[in-house]
């Protein structure tokens, strides 16, 4: 402790601001603090990140030492996510491009030569149709579930917390199973996967799984909505499952709140493996758009400017939301109905209803119709024009060299560590 304290000293005398101390005035260590102060980088890990860092969240450092302040965008090993998971495609490109990009994942943009070769897009088609039946017989092998390989897989695979809104994505497929009772069914039959945990004392992110596993129990029961609309959630999910999920997936659900997601990686994968991504201008989503292009990518609600500026206003009421617009409300109201708690607990299902009318600190409801309507423009892209989908899925394998590990490893090098200078 009179280390930590002779630190908090030093500390003192660089800056008056309290929130920069390391021993705060109810004594409480805070090692980030000590962190910041004392070493010589801090970075964020993609772009968004650092900005939010630099002018919000670690402003007080920012403006005391903004010569340490960088950007590290995160990256994933190739060699896992498309060599180890995906031979086939791994064969195809290898075809097209020769093997550099094992080493080099740049050289993955030389695959835009073929954006336009209908032979090309055929084979890359089938690839992602056969791993899509590997996955549905992985599920009925382990657990005997049966899923329809000729519908659109929409996958959802990360950890289960609030602000990455699984809960969203459950309140949409409630939307869709009106939508088909009403006879408004989907251009295409429609798989939602999910693959999470929560933590143990978390218990709202353990209503939304209950939920979710209750609505897919509702739906499997009603014979006209179960041929459009299937839920499946994976159970256990680890690596090995989202080695299966990744290459089988056609749109790529990274929905959290803008300004909450540092990164995120499953995007890149799911990218790099030709999954179209649908999500905020959050984390990586950014990159990944500005590396694709609007045109190839579904973006939608709210930015991380307008989220702060309702946090820092405290001006958010999730009820005055609820009760205006009706589409949510039905949505909501149905967490509570007489088919949901018929198939799954009153207790939980009533709790997770208050959160979200009452709380719903992660603003769900305001993103809820931008959602509904981008989700809605990517199931008719995908089943009306599936040669175009195929080539905007070449687009995006031929955009993620820039997401390899190998870059982030050697821009720390490079900036931060200068190992073998």
């Amino acid at each position: 402790m009179p280390i930590i304290e002779k630190l908090d000293k030093v500390a003192r005398e660089r800056t008056e601001d309290n929130l920069a101390a390391i021993i705060d005035d109810n004594q409480t260590v805070h090692m980030a603090n000590m962190d910041i102060h004392f070493t010589n980088s801090t970075n964020g890990v993609a772009a968004l990140h650092t900005e939010i860092l630099k002018n919000s969240e670690l402003n007080q450092f920012y403006r005391l030492y903004p010569e340490k302040f960088n950007n590290k965008t995160n990256g994933i090993t190739f060699r896992r996510w498309l060599l180890k998971c995906n031979p086939e495609l791994t064969k195809l490109i290898e075809e097209l491009i020769g093997q550099e990009f094992k080493k080099d994942a740049s050289k993955l943009e030389k695959l835009t030569d073929f954006v336009d070769d209908e032979k090309v897009l055929k084979k890359l088609s089938d690839i992602k149709y056969n791993n899509k039946k590997a996955l549905a017989e992985w599920l009925k092998h382990t657990q005997n579930i049966t899923i329809n390989p000729d519908s659109m897989f929409m996958i959802q695979s990360k950890r289960l917390h609030e602000y990455k809104r699984q809960q969203l994505n459950m309140l949409y497929l409630i939307h869709q199973y009106f939508e088909i009772k009403a006879g408004h069914t989907p251009k295409t039959p429609i798989t939602a996967i999910f693959g999470a945990k929560a933590a143990p004392a978390y218990i709202i992110a353990k209503d939304i799984i209950h939920a979710l596993l209750t609505l897919s129990k509702v739906i499997a029961n009603d014979p006209e909505v179960s041929k459009w609309l299937q839920i499946v959630f994976i159970e256990n999910y680890n690596v090995t499952a989202a080695e299966k999920m990744i290459p089988a997936c056609d749109l790529s659900e990274q929905i959290s709140l803008a300004s909450k997601e540092a990164s995120g990686t499953g995007n890149m994968k799911f990218m790099l493996n030709g999954a179209l991504t649908l999500g905020t201008l959050d984390g990586a989503n950014v990159e990944i758009a500005e590396a694709v292009g609007n045109e190839n990518i579904y973006i939608f609600g709210q930015s991380s400017n307008q989220v702060i500026r309702r946090y820092n206003n405290g001006d958010y009421c999730a009820k005055e939301w609820y009760e205006v617009d009706a589409n949510i409300k039905r949505a909501v109201d149905f967490l509570t109905s007489e088919a949901m708690i018929n198939c799954g607990s009153q207790e939980r299902l009533n709790r997770l209803q208050n959160e979200l009318i009452n709380k719903d600190w992660f603003q769900t409801l305001p993103d809820f119709n931008a959602y509904v309507v981008r989700k809605e423009q990517a199931i008719a892209d995908y089943a009306l024009n599936p040669l175009e989908w195929t080539k905007r899925s070449l687009i995006n394998i031929s955009k993620a060299g820039f997401f390899s590990s190998d870059r982030t490893i050697m821009e720390y090098n490079k900036d931060i560590w200068h190992l073998g200078e």
